[in-house]
């Protein structure tokens, strides 16, 4: 019987097009990452959940998964993740465009990307207190 499959994650963010990977963080594809934000309080849900849920594509660092193009959450935090740009899963029906944006980005895009999702963590830090 299949009662052990891994459990499906609460959706969140717009649309309900993310994932919760911690009780503060929603990841989603097309949506990116957001990490305490109004968008991430669904997942305080997934604390109160019989067992794990399993977010993401495949295993990368620090334990977690891949929650959007080229970034690796686990229940804590987010990081940038090189092998999260090569996972092609569900991404077919996307774009190539898309694809080339983050997979062939210059350096100060990636920059961009990294000081976007630190602004992101910054602010919701504040929301909660």
């Amino acid at each position: 019987r299949g009662i052990d499959v891994a459990l499906k994650c609460i959706p969140c963010g717009p649309g309900n097009r993310g994932n919760c990977f911690g009780p503060n963080i929603c990841c989603g594809e097309e949506l990116g990452c957001y990490v305490g934000t109004s968008e991430t309080l669904r997942c305080v849900e997934e604390n109160y959940l019989p067992s794990p849920c399993e977010a993401g594509g495949k295993a990368c660092s620090s334990g977690g998964r891949c929650a959007a193009p080229g970034v690796c959450c686990n229940d804590e935090s987010c990081t940038m993740d090189t092998i999260c740009l090569d996972d092609d899963s569900d991404r077919s029906r996307e774009p190539s465009e898309k694809n080339l944006t983050v997979l062939d980005g210059s350096a100060s895009d990636f920059l961009l990307k990294l000081m976007h999702l630190a602004n992101r963590q910054q602010q919701g830090k504040h929301q909660f207190y």
